[in-house]
């Protein structure tokens, strides 16, 4: 294929941002998926990561590949296909040269006492923590034993226009666009650092177009903490009770809704501080995150014209 920089997985929010920001710069950009893609200007390929075969064609050409592909959120899932998308997408970047972007969350760091930063150590204490910590292990192995070159951008819980897997999104942003009372899981006077998905997607430009960012583990931009609170507040709650959806509810809401289930282990996440620090990625480039209040009101507007459509 001719373009040199392409998306596994350019369909999902992080993929169309990353799309997007590529595309400013000025370079050829593809888009792998199981659709075509909704972004003006890119190079749709027709792909299923699972199959081995079309990820190598796909790769095919490329400079630079970025793995922002998503998976439903389910542990059983995760375990049985996440390792067969990297290793996939592994073998196809050492047998291309590829330069291999990969998109991860923090999940692998487990329960962290203080702000979370790129030497934090893995210590997963989820199921889906120790499947990104595996997925973790495999790059570096093949870093080292196969002549991978491999650059992580790592964010926070994400949020922004059309993440509609995030839980800010679908618990407090949604609801406040369409008139009802937003929703913070576990305890909402807790500080809990979101990242916003366009910051995302510039991040991972970044590191895949300035040979600086180049085989190292990087922090996207995020913006400093606040509480849960504070978020629904900024998203126009002010004049709306803020509803909390404690242990007790979530324990009831498991037997009936599986992303209330997959959600529970993931607790710790919302009963202790979450801090992500950014400031390596931000001190390196220049690049500072979007204002807070700035991305939750985008986001809010974007909900909006959802709700109006």
């Amino acid at each position: 294929m001719s373009t040199t920089h392409v998306i596994l997985g350019g369909n999902g929010v992080i993929g169309r941002e990353t799309a997007q920001a590529l595309l400013a710069t000025g370079v050829s950009v593809g888009s792998v998926g199981r659709r075509a893609s909704t972004v003006p200007g890119v190079t749709s390929v027709i792909a299923d990561l699972l199959d081995r075969d079309a990820v190598r064609t796909a790769l095919d050409g490329a400079d630079v590949a970025y793995l922002t592909a998503g998976l439903p959120y389910s542990a059983a899932l995760w375990e049985q296909r996440w390792p067969r998308i990297v290793e996939n997408v592994i073998e196809a970047a050492v047998a291309t040269g590829t330069h291999l972007v990969s998109l991860d969350n923090v999940y692998a760091y487990g329960a962290v006492d203080g702000p979370m930063t790129e030497g934090t150590p893995l210590a997963p204490v989820s199921r889906k923590g120790r499947v990104r910590a595996r997925a973790a292990a495999a790059l570096a192995a093949a870093v080292a034993e196969r002549g991978l070159v491999s650059t992580v951008g790592r964010s926070a819980d994400f949020f922004g226009p059309g993440a509609s897997t995030s839980v800010f999104n679908s618990f407090g942003i949604d609801p406040i666009a369409a008139g009802r009372p937003g929703t913070w899981l576990y305890d909402a006077d807790l500080p809990h650092s979101l990242t916003y998905t366009p910051d995302v997607g510039r991040g991972l430009a970044i590191l895949g177009t300035d040979t600086a960012a180049r085989g190292r583990l990087w922090h996207l931009p995020t913006g400093p903490a606040l509480t849960g609170r504070d978020y629904l507040r900024l998203a126009g709650g002010h004049d709306r009770p803020i509803k909390i959806m404690g242990a007790a509810m979530m324990r009831i809401g498991s037997l009936f809704n599986a992303g209330a289930r997959e959600t529970r282990e993931m607790s710790y996440q919302y009963t202790a501080p979450y801090r992500f620090d950014s400031s390596a990625f931000e001190l390196a480039f220049g690049v500072r995150p979007t204002p807070i209040a700035d991305a939750v009101a985008e986001t809010v507007r974007a909900a909006g014209a959802g709700v109006r459509a």
